[in-house]
């Protein structure tokens, strides 16, 4: 016997703003018919009424009602027999499917309270939790960014436009892992020119950035229990995508010569591979020395191990030109070289790059195909022509000149108003400076004093594999200050509000 009554069977659209389909009518009426059948006020065999006559009572289009209908009969809820309509399927079961609501973003009590067991590749991962706050907008003094409003981006948007006018076959079906021929063949004429990387296109792989680039260095070269050494202070964000592979992530000590090359012989086998950023640390800005490169290539010969040459930042180098590549070095093809364009263009750009030995390129070439296949084959090609047309040397030169100038405002705003409690620290380049806390305050705490103070500073501490270990380097005490991406005005304002918190911290 078909109900009478069906009004309770499509529910209002305020009932539903969960769902993303929530505004349409046969979306609705499709929820309200399954979730009734799965919490077994629709019984298995139940005939429901003609699409016409529910139509007429619900006060909607039939067309509505065929349309949710054929979605439940393609989904298996409802069958239909010839000339007598359509049911609830027979083989659901009437009992044992009434879980409660089961509408649309709804879950059991049980479902969410559910254990979930993780891999342990993401709970090694998970245990790298990021140290540092996390604004939506970026704010002085950030150390990684950049000056967006210094990047020509009507340029940029043209040259997409100009990418997509007349798509050849590599952008409507790209098929090498490596990425686009035209990038990869300016990107390593680049290198060669500007940073001394022996190196053609055939030996550069395109990435989403230097995150992927060691994912990709762990996938193809580590075993569980491999040693991964790593630089210490170093870049936090790296240590999870190591430890995910399962190698055990050593940190080797940095001092004012750069990685100390002896630690690696302390290690208890030889490291795998050796992550370093031998043209100015992160965050300490310390450059490794040419007798500490030259050891490190002699080890990595002697141990069969890889370096991972990390050069984020380089194009910026202001008390000299570019210092040249330990890749450009390396006689015996040990280094994988590592670049990124999101502190030199704009992070949302999400490219980078990988150039490998030679004997390398055929296994990274395979495990990027299941990896995720090719980057964004567009911003690849607009790339390609910022390069080839001289826009990309030309933005690095202008901007290598403004960040310079911000760069020396704010050692002498330092100089000049905070001398009793700051001291900079040697670098000769990057995107931000590093000053050290005097009296050994605990940066962390100020650290997160000032970031209610809307400043995004990082505590120099917290670079360190662990601050508050006795077994490490001594941490050093001190701020970690992003220039680039502020005008002078703002840095002088923010920074006179760094001031006044650090002295009410003191």
């Amino acid at each position: 016997m078909v109900r009478s009554d069906y009004s309770w069977i499509y529910p209002s659209q305020s009932d539903n703003t969960a769902d993303d389909g929530g505004t349409t009518a046969y979306r609705r009426l499709y929820h309200g018919i399954r979730s009734a059948i799965l919490d077994g006020r629709l019984h298995p065999g139940e005939r429901l009424p003609a699409s016409r006559d529910l139509a007429k009572s619900l006060g909607i289009s039939r067309n509505t009602v065929v349309t949710s209908f054929d979605l439940l009969t393609s989904e298996g809820y409802l069958e239909t027999r010839v000339g007598a309509g359509s049911f609830v399927a027979s083989t659901l079961p009437d009992r044992d499917m009434q879980t409660g609501d089961h509408g649309p973003g709804k879950k059991s009590q049980a479902a969410n309270d559910r254990p979930i067991r993780l891999s342990q590749s993401a709970t090694r991962m998970l245990a790298y939790q990021r140290r540092f706050p996390r604004f939506r907008i970026a704010r002085p003094f950030n150390p990684a960014t950049p000056d967006l409003d210094g990047f020509p981006f009507d340029l940029w948007a043209r040259l997409l436009r100009r990418s997509w006018r007349a798509p050849d076959i590599d952008l409507t079906i790209p098929d090498d892992p490596l990425g686009l021929p035209l990038l990869r063949s300016e990107i390593a004429k680049w290198l060669r020119q500007s940073r001394g990387v022996n190196c053609n296109a055939d030996q550069v792989m395109i990435v989403s950035g230097a995150q992927q680039a060691l994912d990709l260095a762990a996938r193809a070269l580590v075993d569980p229990g491999d040693i991964i050494a790593t630089e210490d202070p170093g870049y936090e964000g790296i240590r999870g995508v190591l430890a995910a592979s399962g190698a055990v992530v050593q940190p080797i000590t940095v001092d004012e010569d750069g990685l100390d090359i002896e630690g690696l012989a302390q290690t208890p086998s030889p490291a795998r591979i050796v992550v370093t950023t031998p043209s100015r640390n992160y965050p300490l800005g310390t450059t490794l020395s040419l007798a500490r490169r030259l050891a490190l290539l002699q080890w990595a010969q002697d141990n069969d191990a890889w370096i991972v040459e990390d050069d984020y930042d380089s194009e910026y180098r202001y008390d000299g030109p570019p210092l040249s590549s330990l890749q450009g070095l390396d006689t015996d093809n040990r280094v994988i070289y590592v670049g990124t364009f999101s502190r030199v263009l704009f992070p949302g750009i999400r490219l980078g790059y990988l150039v490998l030995p030679p004997a390398l390129v055929p296994a990274f070439r395979g495990i990027r195909g299941f990896a995720d296949g090719v980057p964004a084959p567009t911003t690849q090609a607009a790339l390609g022509a910022f390069f080839a047309e001289g826009h990309f040397g030309s933005h690095v030169r202008k901007m290598r000149l403004r960040y310079g100038e911000r760069r020396s405002h704010l050692k002498n705003l330092i100089t000049a108003d905070a001398s009793d409690i700051l001291s900079v620290m040697p670098s000769d380049g990057g995107l931000h400076l590093c000053a050290r806390l005097i009296g050994d305050q605990d940066d962390i705490e100020m650290q997160e004093a000032l970031v209610k103070a809307d400043l995004d500073c990082r505590a120099l501490s917290s670079y360190f594999h662990d601050p508050r270990s006795k077994n490490g380097p001594e941490p050093v005490r001190g701020l970690v200050l992003g220039f680039a991406g502020w005008k002078k005005d703002v840095l002088s304002e923010s920074f006179s509000e760094l001031v006044r918190t650090i002295r009410r911290k003191s």
